[in-house]
């Protein structure tokens, strides 16, 4: 077999022996929690000795940082979706609402483990990167749709309803599921969506009316 193909073939083998392993921990996380996973454990889980995971991770937070990245990956790849296949801002907003909602409740090991991350992200004073790829990259596709939509402030919009589904879902998980319940507050922050958007298009009729021939050169209000 030539050299390069020779290399070429290790690399693909190391590629699929680190995604088996990364597979593995997502598993076992998502089974006992982000504390309670050992690299001992992952190494059962994966079916390899435990020196192969020092071979691929030098400790525990790096095999985490590569968990929490595949399940950042596994959403972000749902929103962007959505993003790309409804043209209806509106519709899109509520595509992206419920998704976010109804994936973050029913998949509820992993978005703990996920927030178990980020809370061992404070504890090492490492969050800010950490913080600023979850904030901005999930609410990026829902800022630009309010913003089509003509809502008021998308950017911090999103945000906000971003920092709210967060708070349910931990509340969520605290309880027996009730769907009827999250089916409620889904139409609560629906109700907040639009009328953020009919404040913002209300605003932009008012500037667009304005009448620069009128002697008090005010806004002309529209019925």
């Amino acid at each position: 077999m030539p050299r390069y193909a020779n290399s070429k073939l290790k690399v693909a083998v190391h590629q699929i022996r680190r995604e088996e392993i990364e597979s593995a921990a997502l598993r076992i996380v998502c089974k006992r929690g982000f504390p309670a996973t050992s690299l001992r454990l992952v190494a059962r889980e994966a079916k390899v000795p435990l020196s192969i995971l020092h071979y691929y991770f030098k400790d525990k937070n790096e095999l985490m940082q590569c968990v929490v990245q595949r399940l950042f990956d596994g959403l972000l790849r749902v929103l962007t979706r959505i993003r790309n296949s409804e043209p209806d801002p509106v519709k899109r907003i509520d595509l992206l609402l419920e998704t976010y909602l109804t994936r973050t409740t029913e998949e509820w090991q992993a978005s703990l483990a996920f927030i178990e991350y980020w809370a061992a992200c404070v504890r090492a004073g490492t969050v800010n990167k950490f913080y600023t790829q979850v904030q901005f990259r999930y609410s990026e596709p829902m800022a630009e749709a309010l913003g089509e939509a003509g809502a008021e402030d998308p950017k911090g919009l999103a945000l906000a309803l971003l920092a709210l589904m967060t708070g349910y879902d931990t509340f969520y998980w605290t309880k027996p599921a009730d769907p009827a319940e999250r089916a409620r507050f889904l139409e609560f922050v629906h109700t907040m969506v639009r009328h953020a958007i009919a404040r913002g298009q209300s605003k932009l009729r008012l500037v667009r009316g304005t009448n620069p021939k009128s002697k008090r050169n005010g806004p002309i209000v529209k019925a």
